[in-house]
């Protein structure tokens, strides 16, 4: 017998995913802030939770869970540490295209900020957004092995002061 690198998993309501092990053998999650709730399982786009930093306390360490972050969704960060990526193995995936991609937008603080707290987190295809001048590091990198992997930062209300800060934690980056 041939082997595939699809497989069956039936889903809430009797509907059977035909899904990929390719990329994860881990839980897939999906994230919208206009149509998500996180009274939802998030296990689907048509049931999505509302926030990232929800969707991450869900994730597991080391199973290789993704997040999908649909198009248009703009996660509002205004504090430090506002998105926490503390699960280590996450990935991170923005969908969509230009401005209409997934988006984090860093608003009301000069600190607000992702934190990367755990080891092996990609991010990809993220837009990030500054709503207010002179952030002091919006991406805050403090565990080994963190990728950005085609993400774009525009400043909408001038500019940062640095982008992205590291400590001695933040190895192979």
């Amino acid at each position: 017998m041939a082997k595939t690198a699809l497989y069956g998993k039936k889903t809430s309501g009797g509907i059977l995913a035909i899904e990929s092990q390719d990329f994860t053998t881990g839980s897939r999650f999906f994230v919208h802030s206009g149509t998500g709730t996180d009274a939802s399982d998030g296990g689907d786009p048509d049931s999505p939770f509302k926030t990232i930093d929800y969707a991450v306390g869900k994730c597991t360490d080391s199973k290789n869970d993704i997040i999908y972050v649909m198009p248009g969704h703009t996660e509002t960060v205004s504090a430090a540490a506002g998105l926490d990526l503390d699960v280590i193995g996450i990935r991170v995936v923005g969908l969509g295209q230009g401005a209409n991609r997934a988006r984090v937008n860093f608003t009301t603080a000069v600190g607000a900020d992702v934190d990367v707290d755990a080891a092996n987190i990609r991010m990809y295809n993220i837009l990030f957004t500054g709503a207010i001048d002179a952030l002091t590091g919006p991406i805050d990198v403090n565990a080994a092995d963190f990728w950005l992997i085609n993400c774009e930062t525009r400043d909408v209300t001038g500019q940062a002061t640095d982008f992205i800060v590291t400590d001695a934690n933040a190895d192979r980056l």
